[in-house]
């Protein structure tokens, strides 16, 4: 073997192993910290809402949506597709319902705020939430990205979206079912906190 043939093989060995240590180390750090960024601003925003005398602190809407946010920073780096699909089948296989105890109380403690402005902007930080979640869990499966190309391509051949916006979240729509619930991820942000 030459010097040069050498050095090649020692070059590309160096840029393999740089791409996987991005790929595999790099990224995944940088999703999880944005994910939870992203989430501290709602969070904070919420709060902002809340020191300007719109709700109380102390309100079951503020504390619920408080919580289910904190649960979701601090648990960010679990919410996977995979966590989320192993815990339905252990839910199927012991033979016990997923609770969906958060949700009940969280659409009725919405329905106890006399403020119409301050329920949907309340919803509104609950959506932002959820919608933020949603992201960081098609952002780390590879496999639920392309799920969410191919039934949008579904939809688009049979005309069903307008835009593709629309698109997209119809198909995310109907990607996003079984364990990958929004009120599963709900109740697990908050069920890892009890």
């Amino acid at each position: 073997m030459t010097e040069l043939q050498v050095a090649n093989i020692l070059q590309a060995s160096i840029v393999l192993v740089a791409w996987l240590i991005l790929i595999f180390k790099v990224l995944p750090t940088y999703r999880v910290d944005s994910f939870r960024q992203k989430m501290f601003c709602v969070r904070d925003e919420m709060f902002d809402f809340a020191a300007d005398g719109n709700i109380a602190f102390d309100d079951p809407a503020y504390l619920l949506l408080r919580r289910q946010m904190n649960g979701l920073i601090r648990y960010g780096h679990q919410l996977t597709v995979f966590r989320s699909i192993m815990t339905k089948a252990i839910d199927i296989a012991s033979g016990r319902a997923p609770k969906m105890s958060w949700n009940t109380a969280w659409e009725s403690s919405l329905g106890k705020i006399q403020n119409e402005d301050v329920r949907l902007k309340m919803r509104s930080f609950h959506e932002r939430a959820m919608m933020i979640a949603v992201k960081h869990l098609i952002a780390g499966s590879p496999f639920l990205f392309v799920a969410i190309l191919l039934a949008a391509m579904f939809l688009a051949a049979r005309g069903a979206a307008l835009s593709v916006r629309q698109l997209v979240k119809a198909a995310a729509q109907k990607v996003m079912v079984g364990p990958l619930d929004q009120r599963i991820i709900e109740e697990a942000a908050v069920g890892a906190l009890a």
